[in-house]
C-alpha cells in the first residue's frame, strides 16, 4: 500500500471523521469499556471570553456513553500549526467551552445535528448509544454539563501522522492533568487499488495512566425501574400528594391504554416514558420526570406518516383542551412544570385517548 499525505484537511480528515467516528479508536482509548460516541456538532462554536459572541469553532465535539465531553481538532502533517500550536488552541477552546455552554445547549445542537446530518431524531440517535446507558436524555446532557464545570473533558488531536515534539507534549500534559485526558490519534492513510485506507492509532496512553483516569469517573446507577423505584425517588416525595397522585393517574392510563412503558435511566431523577411501538418504536410523546415535570416531544415523531399524524392530533386536542404549547411545538422539545400539567391531566389523558383513536382509525383505513 502507498502511504499518502493529507492536502484538503476538510475533505481528507473532516469529512472521512464525519462518517466513520470509529476512527476515534474507543476500543484503545479504553479497552475494558470502549468508547461510543454521539456527535453533538461538527464546527461547534466557541464564544469569546470577553464579548460572549462566538468567535471560534472546535472541529468537533462529540460525547461519549458516560457523557464525557470530547472536543477532537484535526490537522495535517504538514499544517505547521500541527506542533505546539494547536495544544494551547483546543485548551482555548475546552475553557471558554466550560464557561459558556450548558447542558440545554448541548441538547439543542445535538438535536439539530441529528435532524440535518442524519435525517433522524435525537432520540433515535440516543438510543443507539447503548442499552447500558444509565441515564435519561435529560440526565445524559445534565451529566455532560457537570463534567464540562468540573473540568472533566477529553482533548483529541487528529491527524494523518504526527510530529514527534506533538507526541512528546501530549504524553506530558496527560500525566500532568487528573481530570483532562489529552489524546493523539495518527490517522495514518494509505491508497490501494483506488481505494483509501486509514488506520488510526492512539498515543498519550500508559496502563497507569489510563487507571487513573478510570477512577476519576463516577459509577452511575439507574434509580428507576417500576412504578414502586419511581414514587420511591426523593424528589417525587418532595411533590404533594394530589400531584402525586396525577402522575400516577397519567401512568395507569397510559398502561391500560397499552403502552410499551420505558424507564429512564437517570441517576439523579428517573422518568418514564410511553410508547406505542405501532406508531413509531423508538418514540415517545412526553417524558414524566420524579421532580413532577413533563417533558412533551412531537418533534420525535416524525419517522412515519402515523407518527406524524399522532403527533399532531395529539397537539391539536392538547391546545383544545387548556394547555399552551409554543408556536414551534412541533419541531422542539419543551417542559411543564409539576403545577401547570398537573391541574389539566384529565384534558391531557383525552388528548391522548383521541389520538391514538385517531391515529388507528386512519391506520386501518389506509389497509383496506
Amino acid at each position: 500500500m502507498k502511504p499518502v499525505l493529507v492536502k484538503n484537511e476538510d475533505k481528507e480528515l473532516q469529512s472521512i471523521l464525519e462518517r466513520n467516528y470509529d476512527l476515534l479508536p474507543g476500543d484503545q482509548i479504553d479497552p475494558q469499556t470502549p468508547c461510543r460516541w454521539l456527535l453533538v456538532k461538527r464546527e461547534m462554536p466557541v464564544p469569546d471570553p470577553y464579548s460572549g459572541a462566538e468567535r471560534w469553532s472546535v472541529d468537533f465535539f462529540f460525547l461519549d456513553q458516560n457523557a464525557m465531553p470530547t472536543f477532537v481538532e484535526c490537522k495535517r502533517y504538514l499544517d505547521t500549526r500541527a506542533r505546539r500550536e494547536v495544544v494551547g488552541q483546543v485548551l482555548e477552546y475546552a475553557a471558554n467551552g466550560q464557561r459558556y455552554w450548558s447542558g440545554e445547549d448541548l441538547r439543542a445542537y445535538a438535536d439539530v445535528t441529528a435532524r440535518q446530518l442524519y435525517s433522524t431524531t435525537l432520540e433515535e440517535v440516543f438510543s443507539k448509544l447503548g442499552s447500558d446507558i444509565s441515564d435519561s436524555e435529560e440526565d445524559f446532557f445534565k451529566e455532560a454539563e457537570r463534567r464540562l464545570k468540573a473540568g472533566e473533558v477529553r482533548i483529541v488531536f487528529f491527524l494523518e501522522q504526527a510530529p514527534n515534539e506533538l507526541k512528546s507534549l501530549v504524553e506530558f500534559m496527560n500525566r500532568q492533568m487528573e481530570t483532562v485526558e489529552v489524546l493523539l490519534v495518527e490517522a495514518r492513510q494509505y491508497e490501494e487499488a483506488g481505494f483509501r485506507i486509514v488506520v488510526p492509532t492512539l498515543f498519550g496512553f500508559t496502563e497507569q495512566i489510563r487507571e487513573i483516569k478510570r477512577g476519576k469517573l463516577t459509577e452511575r446507577k439507574a434509580v428507576a425501574f417500576d412504578w414502586e423505584s419511581f414514587q420511591g425517588n426523593a424528589l417525587l416525595k418532595q411533590l404533594d400528594e394530589d400531584t402525586i397522585g396525577k402522575i400516577k393517574k397519567l401512568y395507569d392510563k397510559c398502561r391500560l391504554l397499552e403502552a410499551e412503558m420505558v424507564w429512564g435511566r437517570g441517576i439523579h431523577t428517573g422518568s418514564f416514558s410511553p410508547k406505542w411501538t405501532s406508531i413509531q418504536a423508538k418514540a415517545a410523546p412526553f417524558t414524566v420526570y420524579a421532580d413532577g415535570k413533563l417533558e412533551l416531544h412531537f418533534s420525535s415523531l416524525r419517522n412515519s406518516e402515523s407518527a406524524k399524524t399522532f403527533a399532531e392530533l395529539l397537539a391539536s386536542k392538547i391546545i383544545q383542551g387548556g394547555l399552551p404549547l409554543p408556536e414551534d411545538h412541533m419541531e422542539t422539545y419543551f417542559t411543564y412544570g409539576p403545577t401547570a400539567w398537573t391541574s389539566s391531566v384529565d384534558a391531557l389523558i383525552s388528548a391522548l385517548e383521541v389520538a391514538l383513536s385517531g391515529c388507528r382509525l386512519n391506520s386501518a383505513a389506509a389497509q383496506v
